[in-house]
């Protein structure tokens, strides 16, 4: 079913607003909450007027199975508010996205709220649609589009709504409405022109409304597009290249580019799976409940895997595949390897939550908190903004501390969402209080911007004055405090 407009604007505001595109919301710690970021909110921050020069964002950094940093954006909330407003007061001439059968990422009215979740297709639906796709063709093409979200060039969007041509004879239109949504982007990174954030779903959007006009030129082929990856399956090699062709040509009209190194041509037949995932589910004991023995074969496999092949997050698979069929006494044990394998694997810190939780509510006097520290203290030093938080939200639920040396590192790292996990333990408050009372004395208002959600949260707690000088800047946090718009939630587990 295709969206409404008002489960779209719910969706941006109270659901999507904080990057948690995963099925499980493994991005942030659960804490992140904009529920009370409503409609009624949004309509009051739209009131206040706009600051010329935009705004900037939080950036927090995620961890991917290669240890490499994925750059994520907490977009200032006046120009979020004034962008999910505009795309959902639109959404008739939008939601022609939803119903794009080449995407296989479109916004749904799903059941939690959320309007995009990006987590891959179950295998059952991915074999059959391989198979569909493949019938009675003899090649296949891979390729995506180099640097996709941060190549896309906000006067772009657009010329997906209306066209080109009408586009650019009316771009000095401002209450166009299509020049409203470019205008609401652009707000939000420092009215730049180049690149979307990767977080919120509104960036999705935006690019599903470019990436679905490409694609309706492309009708004549068969393939299907994962964000900005394409598969595409043809009869001949010659059917291929032409296929890239078209493709190149497409993307070239908005600006983008096709990664020439990661676009391949193959012969079919091809495994339906990688074969790391073949190999890995043989691997896979039988039963809903399995012996430990079988664990630690099942997760030395993966290792051995995860060495060889240095391609998607295996270790991160293998640890979501078999946690839940651990039996309590053994759950103990099978957190030890977790927390050895997360030393090397940090991209399995967010994951181990629903063991270390159930093993310390089985034992609340069990104690891995040094390991936990081990993992706090590189994760800081490697700068990784996803660790750091997930980390220091299990020692502030399990209600252990961090030492000053900790909390001086997580300061100077200068990282807006470890620090403002920072700032919930109690004996480092006033530490937090003094970096923030710094920035504030910068006056500097894309400073500010920058750790806008620390800001805002320490101000909601009266812990700091409002950080901003302009008068209509300040509106903007007086409203959300006098709207009792509180992003933390401490009872969300």
């Amino acid at each position: 079913m295709v969206p409404t407009k008002d489960f779209v604007l719910k969706s941006l505001l109270q659901k999507s607003f904080f990057p948690v595109q995963k099925k499980n919301r493994e991005e942030l710690p659960p804490i992140f909450n904009s529920e009370s970021f409503t409609k009624d909110v949004a309509v009051e921050l739209n009131k206040i007027a706009s600051r010329k020069g935009g705004y900037d964002q939080v950036e927090y950094k995620g961890t991917r199975f290669n240890n490499v940093h994925r750059v994520f954006s907490i977009p200032h909330p006046k120009p979020y508010a004034q962008l999910a407003t505009f795309c959902s007061e639109h959404w008739d001439d939008i939601n022609y996205i939803c119903k794009n059968k080449n995407s296989l990422i479109v916004p749904k009215m799903h059941d939690d709220g959320r309007l995009v979740i990006m987590d891959y297709e179950s295998s059952w639906i991915k074999s059959r649609r391989k198979i569909r796709l493949s019938s009675n063709k003899k090649f296949v093409v891979h390729t995506d589009i180099s640097n996709c979200f941060s190549s896309i060039y906000s006067h772009a969007i657009p010329w997906a709504l209306v066209g080109h041509s009408q586009a650019k004879k009316n771009k000095h239109l401002s209450k166009e409405w299509f020049n409203q949504i470019d205008q609401s982007q652009q707000s939000s990174k420092r009215c730049e022109t180049q690149g979307l954030a990767i977080g919120p779903a509104t960036s999705n959007i935006l690019s599903e409304i470019i990436l679905a006009k490409v694609d309706e030129e492309l009708s004549a082929f068969n393939y299907v597009r994962f964000i900005d990856d394409y598969t595409c399956y043809c009869k001949t090699y010659e059917e291929c290249e032409k296929f890239i062709q078209c493709l190149s040509r497409a993307l070239n009209r908005y600006g983008l580019t096709l990664n020439i190194k990661k676009t391949s041509i193959n012969k079919l037949p091809n495994p339906i799976n990688a074969d790391w995932i073949t190999n890995l589910n043989l691997r896979n004991p039988v039963g809903d409940e399995v012996h430990w023995s079988q664990v630690i074969s099942f997760l030395d496999y993966a290792v051995g895997l995860e060495k060889e092949v240095k391609e998607g997050s295996i270790i991160k698979y293998a640890v979501k595949t078999i946690h839940k069929r651990i039996n309590q006494k053994h759950k103990k044990i099978f957190l030890e390897h977790l927390l050895y394998l997360a030393q090397h694997y940090p991209v399995i810190v967010p994951v181990i939550s629903e063991t270390l939780n159930s093993v310390l509510a089985n034992d609340p006097e069990y104690s891995c908190e040094s390991t936990l520290l081990f993992l706090l203290s590189e994760s800081i030093t490697n700068q990784r903004s996803d660790s750091v938080s997930w980390l220091l939200h299990y020692l502030i639920k399990h209600k252990r501390g961090i030492n000053d040396e900790l909390s001086g590192m997580i300061i100077e790292n200068e990282d807006c969402v470890p620090i403002l996990m920072l700032s919930l333990m109690k004996e480092h408050e006033a530490n937090v209080v003094d970096f923030c009372n710094k920035v504030i004395d910068k006056k500097d208002n894309y400073e500010i911007d920058k750790y806008w959600l620390l800001l805002y949260q320490l101000f909601y707690q009266g812990k700091v004055a409002n950080p901003y000088e302009d008068q209509e800047d300040q509106k903007v946090f007086n409203k959300l405090k006098e709207r009792k718009v509180d992003f933390i939630d401490l009872t969300k587990e």
